[in-house]
């Protein structure tokens, strides 16, 4: 997640729509007073961002008397974990970063996130799920099991029902939407080509194995499921529904 407040945006990070790759490029436009969470924590993605000499987590700290004013669950948890309070995190909901911004700069900002197919999202995430294991389970089962991340993203993209995104970029026109977003926002001119050289967290899903139609001929039940809990993305996008060949 990453607030900068000259263009004046917040990009919202939603999963597996390649937001680590977006957030180091962003990266790349932070002044000092803007905010930039870890992604995780020194490990290979931040180590990346700082080779290439772009500024690291900063801002993002709460302080500990951030307890005794409006604690959230994961305060409590870091405290007792003995680990840093945040304010932010890498994938802050839109409610939590409302929360801890003043509310003129809330409502001024232009708020991006990333909107990815659903039904190609979900077969991103059982791979990522399964990224250390040899054998994989079952497509459908696995997802009936996880369904709660069929629509996690809109915890990103909602607040209370509506949507709070000004910018969406589309996971299948990342360029393409990113090179928009520069004509609007001209501080970050050079943000696609930047993104463009990108690549982290790739290399889970396999260049070969079943195409989403093959998927979802054998997952009726998680199609459905996606169409109902998804609708949002695919009115507004017109993502389309794999061929399943059922009637």
């Amino acid at each position: 997640m990453i607030i900068l407040h000259e263009p004046g945006i917040i990009f919202l990070k939603s999963r597996k729509t390649a937001g680590s790759s977006l957030e180091i490029a962003l990266s790349a436009f932070a002044g000092e007073d803007d905010v930039i969470t870890p992604i995780d924590f020194g490990g290979p993605d931040d180590t990346r961002r700082a080779e290439l000499g772009y500024p690291g987590a900063q801002n993002y700290r709460k302080p500990v008397h951030g307890l005794f004013t409006r604690p959230t669950w994961r305060d409590w948890r870091y405290f007792l974990q003995g680990k840093p309070l945040r304010k932010h995190h890498d994938h802050s909901t839109a409610r939590r970063v409302r929360r801890h911004l003043p509310r003129m700069q809330w409502h001024r900002y232009s708020k991006i996130s990333v909107v990815r197919n659903p039904w190609d999202y979900m077969v991103s995430s059982y791979y990522w799920a399964h990224r250390n294991r040899e054998s994989l389970p079952s497509f459908q089962s696995w997802c009936l099991e996880n369904n709660r991340l069929m629509n996690r993203n809109h915890r990103q993209y909602f607040i209370g029902g509506q949507c709070v995104i000004d910018h969406f970029i589309r996971f299948e026109h990342l360029v393409k939407d990113l090179r928009n977003l520069e004509e609007r926002f001209p501080a970050l001119r050079g943000v696609a080509d930047i993104f463009s050289g990108m690549s982290a967290k790739k290399g889970v899903r396999p260049k070969t194995g079943p195409n989403l139609d093959e998927f979802y001929r054998d997952a009726p039940q998680v199609d459905q499921l996606i169409r109902k809990r998804c609708r949002f993305e695919v009115e507004t996008f017109g993502y389309q529904a794999p061929n399943t060949g059922a009637a």
